[in-house]
Parts: structure tokens; C-alpha cells; sequence
């Protein structure tokens, strides 16, 4: 077996990679997200790419927003929650904060389960982890005869189950024992191990919403694999950046939500450069990462569409600005976005039948899209129909389409430009000290213009740009992650109870392992612990594998590096001050095949362009050249405006831009 396949399902197109490891060549497409039925699209990219090799490809990794999108549609499973008697309204109540201060019409979010499907038994767990009410199991068995039929799945959440799981276990025993096989039930004790009792049951509902859909989709994958004669793994992308095997993946969709925009930030730690902004924009949203000393920023808790998830996610900020982004006008300003076009119909210019304008309408009619040669020529684009789009939505503001359209670009890259600055600018980080990699199918398109913005002097744009996420998915490692939470002031704490918890962890991970068929001999084990001053709510995520080195866990240096760490983020800290523990982490990673490239061939005398039309850049009218990127060799420049295009992405270099191709296949782009 040489061939290793990804895919990574965006909301308009599904990007496919193949990689041969003989000889480190790969190739790439790009098909339209067939939302109906995901594995069609899927297969149609696999099929292209591979023909009748099945029996040579040893693995496929796959990032799925089935479960995002599930969540964003409320079109997840039809789920019921069984809770410790008392705690019914917990989803209900949530947090009082406001995401959103100062709207006045900010309306909290719909929790995912009616009240109505809450069911409440009599049960208790103490604070201090002891059973004093056990699980009477005649209870649980006459639950189980009125949920008959009513349910997908069940998620299991008692309180206090974090410290010891064994009522919430035996409840979810005798619910399957009833049950119908297909309904699935969920305990928080193997979703999300760790207190705040709010987030743990968000968490666990999350899963048990998500997960029949995204078990349905992972097998019915499998099975379309499997009849094209597919005898290798099917690994799953995970929010953490790392994979695991999808048997694994079908009961924690919770930890996948996320896959597919992670490919990207994972596929940027490989790219050449310490310190990266990662930029990915395709047909829906634009995606920010930061890579800092060659390292993704992972979060131990995240966010998804206003619920809290306890899942260790890479730290991505997204905004609704893609190439299907909707123009369109509120009291009399013009905005862009969030809305898209989608696939169906997808913008003006595709002929589907939209016409709205969007993003990629004015870029053709900016002359910054060859629309014959969109694709790589796959598919050509309708000027005209673009053209009216945007002409008829400028007509509202009294502007001629030329202008409405440059309005169109230059609000969708304010709005991306203040996505980075979220993620930089606003925690005391300079853009200006990274270097921008863009990719997805429109990132290329509207880098450079970011990079400007922001006073940034360096955009690389990696060899198949639309398809890095599903590249950067092949660079991920086997990763999992477990945690407990143990509250208590350090000082007064033995080494040797963190030093058992550490075991407890270690065993839970290299248990998983086994069961995944990894070897555990390779594998490196890394420890972290969630820690605050005395009076703070929230916690800062401290690696500690320094402090285990000599086997026995060394608080004073804990301690000192915890002082450190707070005074880097927030510019100060309080030494001496009691310092307090919260929750115990340990992550294990199994090291993939890193996928090497293919040498690119020097450059011979000069590139001869496609064509050239008329393009506009703030206001002006410039040539702008067409150039093939196959035809760019190493060390060839290419000075700006010009538009090189390929398969998967077209880039837009603009006036005072130059680009050159490095040895890797790489495109940088540097202001002039």
C-alpha cells in the first residue's frame, strides 16, 4: 500500500487529497458538498483521485461538520436527558452572563433538549465524591419503558459524577440493557470528566445531539469504502488536532465538531515558518489560527454555536466571510455576510440559479477571476450574470457595479482583517512579527490584501491552497485527552496524590490506545494542570512535564512556572499569593507519517501568461496577467497585478506585490 487519502467537507465544496508516500507526489480536487447525502461527494473526490486502486490505500483521514452542522440547523438527534432529581433545570438556567453586553435584543439560545425531555431520578452523589443515594435500578428500568421509541439517544448526567461516575455508569447499564440497540446513551463521565456542572452537562448533551448523526454518516461512509474494496484505517480529524480511528469517533462526535477547519492549522506547523497567522477562507467562512513557535494554541474549552463544550479544541476564530458570502443592505449601509449562497445555489456567476450577490460575483467583475479558467477550467463562470447581481445591488446605494464591487471586497476584508485582529492585536500579539499563510479556495484571493491592512510584509500561499486542510489532516498525529478534577491549594497537596492521578490518567490513555490498535510504545504522554490564584473563577492551562521529570511531581516548580506563565498573558502576577489547582490533564500522541513533497523544478526562461484582461484595485484600472501556477518553476517572480490560477484556489497578486516559488511549491508573496 502507498496511498494515503483526506477529505474535508466545506460548506460549498469537499476538498480530496491523495498522497503516494513512494514518492511523495500528490494530487488534489475539488467537487461541490452534496448536502443531501455527504458521502456522495466524498466518494466522487475519492473516485477521481484514485480509480480502481482501493487496494492500495492504506488510510483515509476525514474532517465532517455533519455534527457542526447539525447544530447550527437544530436538525441534530432526537435526544432526551436523564438527570439527578433536582437538577432539571440546569440547561435551562445556564450562566448569566451575556456573550453580547450591550444588545439589548440578545436572546440566549434554545438549549437543545425540551424541558419536556428531561427526566429526573432519585439519586446523589456527594461533593466529596461518596455515593449516599445509589441508583435504584427498578427506577431506571420503568424510565426505560416510557422512553421506548420516543428517542435517539440518552444523555446520562448526574451531579457529581465527575468525582465518582459509578451511579450515572449503572443507570446508563440498564438503559441500554432496555433500550433499543440503536438508541445510543451517553454519560458525562466519558464525555467530559472535569466540574462546573453547567458546562458538563452542555457538553454531554452536545455528544448525545450529534452523535447519531454522525455515527449514520461515519458508517454509511464505511460501507461505500468497504464495497470499493477499502481495507486500510478510516481515521477521524478531532477538534484537538489530532485523529482517532472512527469505532472511536462514532460515541464522541462531540470531539469532532470542530475537524474540519483544524486540518489547516495542523498543516501550518509544518510549512517552514515559527510563527503563522493561518487564514482560511472557502465558500461559507473565514477561519484565523495562530501558530506560535511552531505550535497550534489549544483551548480547553470551547464554544459551539452559544453552548459550552469541556473538549480541548485548537483555538480558531471564525466570521461569515466566504466566497459565497451575500451582499446586501441594512438602513442604508451595505454589509456583507454572514449569510451564503451555499452550493446550491452558490453565487451569481456559477449558473445555478442565485442571484444575489456575493463575494466571488465581485471579484469576476473586479477582473480578479479568470472565468475561463476557474478550476483549472472545470467550470466557467458567467460574467454577465455576476455583473447583474452586482449592478442591480449597487443601484441601491446609486453606485456603478465596479464600485458596488470593490465595496463588496473591501468590507469582507475589513471584516476578516478584525477576525485577525481578534486573535492578535486585541492580546497584546503584533501581526506584523508573523507571516500569513492563506489557503482554502478564496484565501489566496484575498490574502495579500488582508496582509496589507495589517501592515504584515509576507503571504505564503502552500502548494494545492483549496485543498490544505485535507493535506494538513494527513500531518496529524493520534491524540486523546483525559482529565479530572482535583480542587485544592497547592501547598496543600501531596506530590504523591497529583503523582496518582497522573497514573490514573496514564492508564485511562494507554487503555484507549490499545483499544485503537496504536502502539503505546511510541507514544509520548504529556501532562498539563489547570491552575488559578485563590479568588479567581477561571484558570490558566500550565504544562507541567518539567515538574514530573524525576518521578515525583515537583510543586515549587509548578508554582514558579505558574507565576510566570500569568505574568506573560496578563502582564502581572501575585508571588506569594496561594495558588490553587482545578483540574489534572494528560494528553497522549502517536506520531504520523509526515508526508514528504515532491522536488518542484526550476524555473527556464520566462512564463508565458494565459491571457490578460482589465482588473480594478482601489478604483484604478491596471492589466492584470493570467498565469498557470504548473507553469511557475522555482525561483520564479512574477510581479503583481496578476492572478495565478489552479485547481483548487486562484490568487490575486496585487499592484506593488511581487510572488515568487520557493523549492517546497510554495508561493510567497512579499510587498514591494
Amino acid at each position: 500500500m502507498s496511498y494515503r487519502l483526506a477529505a474535508d467537507i466545506g460548506g460549498t465544496f469537499t476538498d480530496v487529497v491523495c498522497v503516494n508516500d513512494a514518492t511523495g507526489e500528490y494530487t488534489t480536487t475539488k467537487v461541490l458538498t452534496t448536502p443531501h447525502k455527504l458521502t456522495d461527494g466524498i466518494m466522487a473526490g475519492f473516485d477521481e483521485l484514485i480509480g480502481d486502486k482501493w487496494d492500495q490505500v492504506e488510510s483515509i483521514v476525514h474532517g465532517t461538520t455533519s455534527g457542526l452542522n447539525a447544530v447550527i440547523e437544530r436538525k441534530g438527534a432526537n435526544c432526551a436527558v436523564v438527570t439527578t432529581f433536582g437538577f432539571g433545570d440546569v440547561l435551562e438556567i445556564g450562566r448569566g452572563n451575556r456573550p453580547d453586553m450591550y444588545n439589548n435584543r440578545y436572546r440566549r439560545p434554545k438549549p437543545l433538549v425540551a424541558r419536556k425531555s428531561i427526566y429526573e431520578i432519585k439519586e446523589r452523589t456527594d461533593a466529596d465524591g461518596r455515593v449516599s443515594v445509589p441508583v435504584d435500578t427498578e427506577e431506571i428500568r420503568r424510565l426505560a419503558k416510557s422512553l421506548t421509541g420516543k428517542y435517539d439517544s440518552i444523555a446520562v448526567c448526574f451531579i457529581n459524577s465527575y468525582l465518582n461516575s459509578e451511579n450515572e455508569e449503572r443507570a446508563a447499564a440498564v438503559l441500554r440493557e432496555e433500550l433499543d440497540k440503536s438508541v445510543m446513551v451517553i454519560t458525562s463521565a466519558e464525555t467530559a470528566r472535569e466540574w462546573r456542572e453547567y458546562e458538563r452537562t452542555s457538553t454531554t448533551v452536545l455528544n448525545a445531539y450529534v452523535s447519531p448523526i454522525t455515527k449514520a454518516h461515519l458508517i454509511a461512509l464505511k460501507q461505500e469504502l468497504i464495497s470499493r474494496g477499502f481495507k486500510g484505517n478510516l481515521f477521524i480529524m478531532q477538534s484537538n488536532g489530532g485523529v482517532m480511528k472512527d469505532e472511536l469517533a462514532v460515541n464522541k462526535a462531540v470531539q469532532i465538531l470542530m475537524s474540519g477547519p483544524v486540518g489547516g492549522a495542523i498543516g501550518g506547523t509544518v510549512c517552514g515558518r515559527d510563527n503563522i497567522i493561518g487564514v482560511d477562507m472557502g465558500g461559507t467562512s473565514f477561519d484565523v489560527s495562530l501558530i506560535i513557535n511552531g505550535q497550534c494554541e489549544l483551548q480547553v474549552e470551547s464554544n459551539v454555536e452559544g453552548f459550552p463544550a469541556l473538549v480541548p479544541t485548537v483555538n480558531i476564530f471564525s466570521v461569515g466571510a466566504g466566497g459565497g458570502s451575500i451582499g446586501w443592505e441594512e438602513g442604508g449601509g451595505m454589509r456583507v455576510g454572514p449569510q451564503s449562497a451555499g452550493a446550491k445555489p452558490g453565487p451569481a456567476c456559477y449558473g445555478q440559479g442565485g442571484t444575489q450577490p456575493t463575494i466571488t460575483d465581485a471579484n469576476l467583475v473586479l477582473g480578479r477571476i479568470d472565468p475561463e479558467h476557474f478550476l483549472d477550467g472545470r467550470m466557467t463562470l458567467d460574467f454577465e450574470a455576476a455583473k447583474k447581481a452586482v449592478g442591480d445591488f449597487g443601484a441601491k446605494f446609486g453606485l456603478d457595479v465596479s464600485t458596488a464591487a470593490e465595496g463588496i471586497c473591501a468590507i469582507a476584508n475589513h471584516k476578516m482583517a478584525d477576525a485577525i485582529r481578534e486573535i492578535t492585536v486585541r492580546r497584546g500579539i503584533d501581526p506584523r512579527d508573523f507571516t500569513m499563510l492563506a489557503f482554502g479556495g478564496a484565501g489566496p484571493m484575498h490574502a495579500a490584501l488582508i496582509a496589507e491592512e495589517l501592515g504584515m510584509k509576507e503571504v505564503i500561499i502552500p502548494a494545492v491552497p483549496g485543498g490544505f486542510s485535507a493535506w494538513g489532516m494527513l500531518q496529524a498525529d493520534i491524540r486523546h485527552d483525559a482529565v479530572r478534577t482535583r480542587m485544592a491549594n497547592v501547598d496543600e497537596l501531596e506530590a504523591s496524590e497529583i503523582d496518582a492521578i497522573f497514573d490514573v490518567l496514564y492508564a485511562e490513555l494507554k487503555d484507549t490506545l490499545v483499544r485503537e490498535g496504536a502502539s503505546v510504545d511510541s507514544a509520548a504522554f504529556h501532562r498539563t494542570m489547570d491552575m488559578r490564584y485563590a479568588g479567581q473563577e477561571f484558570t490558566i492551562n500550565l504544562p507541567v512535564d518539567n515538574a514530573c521529570k524525576n518521578g515525583v511531581f515537583d510543586k515549587e516548580y509548578a508554582k514558579t512556572e505558574f507565576h510566570k506563565l500569568h505574568d506573560r498573558l496578563y502582564g502581572h502576577s501575585a508571588v506569594g499569593d496561594p495558588v490553587e489547582l482545578v483540574n489534572v490533564r494528560m494528553s497522549v500522541v502517536c506520531r504520523s507519517r509526515r508526508s514528504k513533497t515532491a522536488p518542484v523544478s526550476k524555473a527556464c526562461g520566462d512564463i508565458r501568461a494565459l491571457s490578460e484582461f482589465p482588473g480594478v484595485f482601489g478604483f484604478k484600472t491596471y492589466t492584470v496577467r493570467v498565469y498557470s501556477r504548473s507553469d511557475i518553476g522555482c525561483g520564479a517572480v512574477i510581479n503583481g497585478p496578476a492572478v495565478i490560477v489552479e485547481l483548487t484556489a486562484t490568487t490575486v497578486v496585487p499592484p506593488e506585490w511581487s510572488l515568487r516559488m520557493d523549492e517546497n511549491g510554495s508561493m510567497v508573496m512579499v510587498k514591494n
